[in-house]
Formats: C-alpha cells, sequence, structure tokens
C-alpha cells in the first residue's frame, strides 16, 4: 500500500514553459550569445539549468559563456513577479486529497530553491510535508539523492513509496532508489517513446493517475 508521494514539478504540478522560455531568451540576449529561435521549446525543460543551456544553443559554449547566461536567468527568473506558470487542471486538488486522506506528500526538482518556494507560496501548495530542490544542500543533488534522503529523514517504507514525474530521468532516479515510478504524458517533450518504455505505470491524466493508483497501487 503506497502511502508516500514525491512528485516532479515542472511537467508534472506546474506548466511553466511559457515563463521559463521567456526568461531563457531574455537570459541569451542580455548575454550576447546567439541562438537559433526554433530550439526554443519546451522540449528543452527538464533537465538541470545548464544542460538546458546547451540544449537551446545547440552548439558548444565556452564557460563564461554559460555562467552568464546562468547568472541572468536566474536574477530574472528568481524574482519575476509576474510569473505565468499554471497549475495542471485538476491537480491541485488531486494532492489535498492525497493530504487529506493522510498521506505525505514530497516535492523533487531540478529547479533551483530560491524560484522553487516561489511556486509553491504562489500557487499555495502547502500540502507537501517538504520540498526538494537541486540546490537544497548548498550542492547540486540528483534525483535519486533527493527520493534517498526522503526516505531517510521521513523513515519511509520504500515499498510504500512512489515518484511521479513527466521525464525520463524521474522515472530513472525512482528505479534507482528501488521505488515505484508513474510516468505522466502531460509534461514537456514531444517524444515519450522512451519514457514509456521504461515507466512502470504511465498516465496521459489526472483521472487515468487516480485510476491507476486505486487499480494497480491499491490506495485512495
Amino acid at each position: 500500500m503506497l502511502k508516500n508521494f514525491i512528485f516532479d514539478l515542472d511537467g508534472t504540478i506546474i506548466n511553466s514553459s511559457k515563463e521559463v522560455l521567456t526568461c531563457f531568451d531574455k537570459a541569451f540576449k542580455l548575454a550576447g550569445v546567439d541562438f537559433e529561435q526554433s530550439r526554443m521549446n519546451s522540449d528543452v525543460i527538464g533537465p538541470p539549468l545548464k544542460e538546458i543551456i546547451k540544449l537551446i544553443a545547440g552548439r558548444n559554449l565556452s564557460d563564461r559563456d554559460i555562467s552568464n547566461i546562468t547568472s541572468y536567468f536566474r536574477e530574472i527568473y528568481d524574482n519575476d513577479t509576474e510569473d505565468v506558470s499554471e497549475l495542471y487542471s485538476g491537480i491541485y486538488d488531486f494532492l489535498l486529497n492525497l493530504k487529506k486522506t493522510g498521506y505525505k506528500l514530497f516535492i523533487a526538482t531540478f529547479k533551483p530553491d530560491k524560484p522553487t518556494r516561489r511556486i509553491v507560496s504562489q500557487f499555495g501548495l502547502s500540502m507537501f510535508d517538504d520540498v526538494y530542490s537541486i540546490d537544497k544542500f548548498g550542492k547540486q543533488i540528483t534525483k535519486t539523492d533527493m527520493i534517498l534522503d526522503i526516505i531517510e529523514k521521513y523513515n519511509l517504507e520504500k515499498s510504500e513509496t512512489v515518484m511521479i514525474g513527466d521525464a525520463l530521468s524521474d522515472v530513472q532516479a525512482a528505479k534507482k532508489a528501488g521505488v515505484l515510478d508513474v510516468a505522466v504524458l502531460w509534461g514537456y517533450a514531444k517524444d515519450k517513446s522512451s519514457l514509456v518504455s521504461e515507466a512502470t505505470y504511465v498516465v496521459n491524466n489526472i483521472e487515468e493517475l487516480n485510476k491507476c493508483l486505486k487499480l494497480n497501487c491499491r490506495i485512495i
């Protein structure tokens, strides 16, 4: 019986693609780094920041360019008071229902801590017991690290824990950590073939996620 739910943030709980891409566009331009506009699309969202920058650039960049773009992006995104991100339809009530039922909820995201906290506050996501960002401990950590630390800190049983996310990295991290994985297909990347082939369970929408957990995971 599942009792502990670890969620990815971008592409799973919130659709931040428009906000993130707008901030990257500004950051590249401020850093004076050229890029093909066609590469500035939601397919790049999901990996750690430096990997996204490389995907947008589509070529090797100097450490200085990457550093400048990173600094500009963080300054713009971390402090944006007009964030246009949106919650995916039905996700808030779904999370609230899990919490009201007495389960433990966590976030594990590649997003840095400052914007993660801002978004949690902006959307009233107070139902989460803890929030893990890529730099939660002052250094970059993997999603597997996040899952394992959550399990250890809260004394959770792996057999009662599930990781829910829209990226292949979410599925792979869950498997490495020894917990169940569920892939959601409403996230960013257009090519879902690798995600579908590696995930234990795959769902298209909140209704299917709820049904999957009822039938296969025996909760709710």
